[in-house]
């Protein structure tokens, strides 16, 4: 009898571990809907015709500028032949007078009007993957039929015409509408430069406004030109605060060189559970919100908050997700409550259930906008 079980068990464990090597693992998908294309193939050929343009430069310097910006050798030739052509064409044009490539007159159109006057710092930023996955989840991210969702809304935004635009720099935005989501919030957001995609997140549009004073601009160092950053500084309650800013790309200058603007805030949650001392009751003070040291950038944060309003925001008929307006601080005055929108799949709540007046923890990331 011993025997018989001894053996009916080691058959379920040979099954159980078949089982499990049968089970397929979550495909390893190139990320390039996040990732800047600043080291193309033409991004190494202008980086190269820059070098020989504007500074004179030899082939075997190139060559070492190319191998230090990551270029493949099978590559070489065909990039510093083209850069050769174009240096030709440059010097038989011109006689040798310095011109600009479109990414220097991004940085020219950015630095025109006066010098920064506020700290700005560089850091190596982040691929935005862990913002699609708070928008449509984060096991169907890593499945295609999910990042198809999120290709097609890029293609749709790249065909509307620019929300923002600058002397080079534009940004677009589409809804998922054309997915089977809302017509509305959750959106995507694309910035192009020289009419070649630079970078795509999650936006989440909101009209609520508050005055900002920014101390530092933490710059996201992941490619030429510049174009995403964080910006640090303090609400008009003296509240510290740190948010991703969506129009960073056009609105740059603006940023560097006035530190009190008027900026729409709003968030993407990342996790949410019902607070301990929750009592249902819209008029309940909620903690606010403060820096999350678990994340390398400084636009995290853990907070307790009283939902004011949820409204339903399917991404499309799989991904479902609500839009939230959240308390976050109750003002000294009648009406002067800090209120965000935020946007927050259902994947990542993780009550048994969410409603009206109910006091809330988790965490977010902020996003914001200078008002214009």
């Amino acid at each position: 009898m011993l025997h018989t079980l001894k053996l009916l068990l080691d058959g379920i464990d040979i099954v159980t571990k078949i089982a499990k090597k049968s089970q397929p693992a979550l495909p390893q998908l190139e990320p390039a809907l996040y990732v800047r294309r600043a080291t193309s193939i033409s991004q190494y050929i202008d980086i190269a015709t820059k070098a020989m343009v504007n500074d004179g430069k030899k082939v075997d310097d190139v060559k070492t500028i190319l191998i230090n910006r990551g270029l493949h050798e099978d590559h070489f030739d065909a990039v510093l032949n083209r850069a050769q052509y174009n240096y030709k064409v440059w010097f038989n044009e011109t006689g040798g007078k310095p011109a600009l490539t479109v990414f220097e007159l991004y940085q020219q159109s950015t630095q025109r009007h006066a010098k920064p006057s506020v700290e700005i710092i560089s850091h190596k930023g982040e691929d935005h993957a862990l913002h699609f996955c708070a928008l449509i989840g984060f096991r169907r991210y890593f499945l295609l039929p999910g990042r198809s969702v999120l290709y097609t809304i890029v293609n749709q935004a790249l065909l509307n015409a620019p929300v923002l635009i600058n002397e080079v720099a534009g940004i677009t935005q589409s809804t998922f509408a054309k997915v089977g989501g809302k017509a509305g919030n959750p959106y995507l957001r694309v910035v192009t430069i020289g009419q070649q995609r630079e970078a795509v997140y999650p936006y989440i549009q909101t009209e609520f406004k508050t005055l900002f004073y920014t101390q530092q601009i933490v710059e996201w160092d992941d490619g030429e030109p510049i174009i995403e950053a964080e910006i640090e500084g303090n609400l008009n309650r003296t509240v510290p605060v740190s948010f991703f800013a969506t129009d960073y790309a056009v609105n740059k200058q603006i940023y560097q060189t006035q530190p009190n603007v008027e900026v729409r805030l709003s968030a993407l949650v990342l996790e949410l559970f019902e607070a301990d001392t929750n009592t249902n009751e819209i008029n309940q003070q909620p903690k606010g919100f403060w820096a999350n040291n678990k994340y390398s950038n400084k636009s995290y944060f853990s907070f307790e908050a009283v939902i004011l309003e949820i409204k339903g925001a399917p991404v499309d008929p799989v991904s479902i997700g609500c839009m939230m307006m959240l308390k976050l601080d109750r003002g000294q005055k009648t009406g002067s409550d800090f209120v965000i929108d935020t946007y927050i799949t259902n994947n990542n709540i993780k009550a048994d259930q969410i409603r009206k007046g109910m006091l809330a923890r988790g965490i977010l990331w902020f996003q914001g906008e200078i008002v214009r």
